[in-house]
């Protein structure tokens, strides 16, 4: 099973690093957004990052495992996936809707959510991997945590490489000021 998983785990790099460092980087240098295409890779790379976990756990695909009876880890895991939800929801709100209500889109978001951390929606399913990680514990686990926070740097290399191009100096600044991560 580790074999099998490792595997796995080196296909899908290859998959993500394609993705964001080949493919979304080319979007942005040639067309200076995402396409449809970009947006449906990155997607399904972080899907298939998603149903990695059932490679860990003894639950067959789609089906969710039994919750563990330990109170603690019920109550720690809900208590990180809660913040990771609202992390990630506030982050999609400022970015996704507001530009729909008058709000330019072509401006660089460093207020809210966005004044803690340049990548919240890459933090906030962070704390829901997290809290996962927590209830239903493996010794894969690690590993799975460590290709997120592989797949996730290959996609902020790409969008801060576009950031620094259109916003120059502004998006400079910004970051001296915000971590890419929160704390980091």
């Amino acid at each position: 099973m580790f074999i099998k998983f490792i595997f796995i785990a080196l296909a899908y790099l290859v998959f993500a690093y394609y993705v964001f460092r080949v493919f979304v980087r080319r979007d942005y240098k040639i067309h200076k957004k995402l396409s449809p295409t970009s947006y449906i890779l990155e997607t399904l790379v972080f899907a298939v990052h998603a149903n990695m976990f059932y490679l860990n756990i003894p639950t067959k695909w789609p089906y969710i495992p039994a919750i563990p009876e330990n109170l603690e880890l019920r109550i720690i895991s809900a208590m990180i996936f809660g913040i990771g939800i609202i992390i990630l929801l506030v982050a999609w709100f400022t970015l996704g809707t507001k530009p729909s209500f008058g709000i330019d889109k072509n401006k660089l978001r460093i207020d809210g959510v966005y004044g803690f951390t340049r990548n919240p929606q890459l933090l906030g399913y962070g704390l829901i991997l997290v809290s996962i990680s927590i209830l239903f514990n493996s010794w894969l686990t690690p590993i799975w945590l460590l290709l997120y926070l592989i797949t996730s740097y290959f996609m902020i290399q790409s969008e801060e490489e576009f950031l620094e191009q259109k916003y120059k100096e502004d998006y400079k600044e910004y970051c001296k000021r915000v971590p890419r991560i929160f704390g980091f």
